[in-house]
């Protein structure tokens, strides 16, 4: 009765590997998550450039530089989509050998004989493996000046993940364009969100907009000041506006005051603080954070609240400030 189902069994007992579609995007690109832990940084490569630009021996990670083989870099949730695909497979192929020996089984049956035994079989589903989903309105599509790898992100990335290259200005200049992508989505998610779900994720991508301002602008630094001078700058020196100005000041004679004036560099200073605040303190305002920044509207144990227009005008700063310094490098 059985027949079918243990040819079957034998020959999935043989089987080493059961092959899953990884299909791209509508784009072509093929979606990638750094396997160190404490990253996890999603992205994607172009499928084309996958196949003939990136070696199978490494692998970059565009936001922290992780090097890692080419087979390391499938996402866990596509892992996890894969297994489901390969165990839908095996039940598939099962079921449709049960249903071969449930038809043979009927045909065998005499319909007069006194006792009749059939065998039934129900169950079973196609497998399908869908491509994650990204964030469009924010992704950003890059193509390494150095290897022409294709790749894009959403947030702050800094390195090619065919060559490890970093291309800090050309980042720079992207991922402020994400910023002020994510300061203008307010409205849409509103209109495709319930209230509270839209409040929440607002707030959520106006407060990574403030991080990764501060993020892209260390890194052009990190990198003007190392084509400048030869040296490294100490770690996150540039995070602060006070020991990057004075490593500037010491460099080529220009402080950032020199730069863009006393007063937006005030204003600056409040939003340096603020993204101290939230990357440290969730957001909760201290004594510290009103003596460093002069911000006097919030009292200490408040948290403070990041506006659209905050998100923008932070940014159109540092790209000034960017811009001023690139100038007096040289660059």
């Amino acid at each position: 009765m059985f027949k079918n189902l243990q040819r079957e069994l034998e020959r999935l007992g043989r089987m080493k590997e059961i092959s899953v579609p990884i299909e791209p995007d509508s784009e072509g690109y093929l979606d990638k998550e750094c396997p160190s832990e404490p990253c996890l940084f999603l992205f994607k490569i172009h499928g084309d450039d996958w196949s003939n630009i990136v070696r199978d021996e490494e692998v970059f990670c565009p936001s922290c530089g992780h090097v890692a083989p080419a087979k390391s870099w499938y996402p866990r949730a596509q892992v996890e989509a894969a297994r489901d695909y390969a165990l839908g497979t095996i039940t598939n192929s099962m079921n449709k050998a049960m249903r071969a020996d449930a038809a043979a089984s009927k045909r065998r049956q005499n319909r007069h004989s006194f006792l009749s035994i059939t065998l039934d079989v129900k169950g079973g589903r196609d497998a399908v493996l869908v491509p994650l989903a990204a964030a469009e309105p924010m992704r950003l599509r890059a193509a390494c000046e150095s290897c022409g790898c294709r790749y894009s992100y959403v947030g702050a990335a800094y390195f090619c993940p065919s060559c490890g290259a970093n291309s800090a200005s050309h980042t720079f200049t992207q991922t402020l364009n994400t910023i002020r992508t994510a300061a203008g989505l307010g409205e849409t998610l509103r209109n495709t969100l319930g209230r509270d779900e839209a409040e929440v994720m607002i707030r959520t991508l106006l407060e990574k907009a403030v991080q990764d301002t501060v993020m892209s602008f260390q890194r052009l630094n990190e990198q003007l000041y190392e084509s400048q001078s030869g040296k490294t700058a100490r770690r996150n020196a540039f995070q602060n506006l006070d020991v990057g100005s004075d490593l500037w000041s010491a460099e080529i004679g220009y402080a950032y005051v020199d730069l863009i004036g006393q007063d937006k560099l005030d204003q600056l200073r409040v939003y340096f603080q603020q993204r101290h605040l939230l990357a440290h303190q969730q957001g909760i305002v201290d004594q510290d954070y009103i003596d460093r920044s002069g911000d006097q509207t919030y009292a200490a144990g408040q948290r403070i609240m990041i506006r659209d227009s905050a998100v923008r005008e932070f940014a159109d700063l540092i790209e000034e400030l960017s811009d001023e310094l690139s100038k007096k490098v040289g660059l």
